[in-house]
């Protein structure tokens, strides 16, 4: 009987753990990137994959106080606000729910193409609450009195991604930050970076230090040392960092779920980068 009631208490924790904690109770990661040794330093903060569907839930309520409390110096969304089956409604009272003066720069996921309204309509949305939407396009923007650049590409499953024409304006920057949805997207970007400052003259040759990434949700459903299922043209990307050296690449668990409404050994997550300039 105690072998059975321990038995049945693991399991019920598991399903716990599954459908409320890892999706609900999100874990905020935080990381020092830049120069160290500098004093000054902005903080980033990364969405991804949120998902929203017909409603907007509690728990992205709580998301959205946490972020206040937080205060970022500049909110990256990489890609996925919208789920497939989504709606613009819920996503509008979340970035309604943020302070509005948070500077936020944004992408589409495959998920956002996947979704009844169009892009135009999801910029406009965006754009409504401070919100630079980037569809292989570069902007410049200054943060607290430092400039920082920032390259969006399309979602490379149902967009057309096109790195060199969102770069084309774009010369050496001491600080040039890079917004993708699948981390394998990174792959043809880096290649691409190479072919560009080749023919570049020092002075004017690319300089991103940081990718930022999603869509992979941690794996969502995770054994141990074990990935079941990863989304399409996903790579060998799980969660975390990857690249040895500039440009290096994080790619977020995310937030939200998608075809299976729960988590297991991928807790929603947003993440914190305190960025030494």
């Amino acid at each position: 009987m105690w072998i059975a009631a321990t038995s049945m208490a693991g399991i019920l924790y598991l399903f716990l753990d599954a459908i409320i904690l890892e999706k609900y109770f999100f874990e905020i990661k935080v990381f020092a990137i830049g120069n160290k040794k500098r004093g000054n330093k902005l903080k980033l903060l990364l969405l991804s994959d949120l998902h929203f569907k017909n409603r907007m839930s509690f728990y992205y309520y709580h998301l959205a106080k946490k972020i206040n409390q937080l205060e970022p110096d500049l909110i990256l969304i990489s890609g996925d606000m919208l789920d497939r089956t989504g709606k613009t409604g819920p996503m509008d009272k979340f970035l309604n729910a943020l302070h509005h003066d948070f500077p936020k720069v944004a992408i589409p996921g495959n998920h956002d193409h996947k979704a009844d309204a169009d892009l135009s309509l999801i910029k406009n949305i965006y754009e409504k609450h401070n919100c630079i939407f980037l569809v292989n396009q570069s902007c410049t923007i200054q943060v607290k009195g430092h400039r920082l650049a920032v390259t969006g590409l399309d979602d490379f499953i149902e967009g057309k991604s096109r790195f060199k024409d969102a770069v084309k304006d774009i010369e050496k920057e001491e600080h040039h930050l890079l917004l993708l949805h699948s981390p394998l997207q990174q792959e043809q970007v880096k290649r691409e970076i190479s072919e560009i400052n080749k023919q570049r003259h020092p002075d004017k040759q690319l300089n991103i230090r940081y990718i930022f990434a999603g869509h992979n949700h941690g794996g969502q459903v995770k054994l141990p040392g074990y990935v079941p299922v990863l989304p399409a043209k996903s790579g060998n990307y799980v969660k975390g960092w990857y690249n040895s050296e500039e440009p290096c690449l994080y790619v977020s668990k995310g937030f939200g779920t998608t075809t299976v409404p729960f988590r297991f050994g991928a807790r929603a997550e947003i993440t914190v980068f305190n960025y030494y300039l």
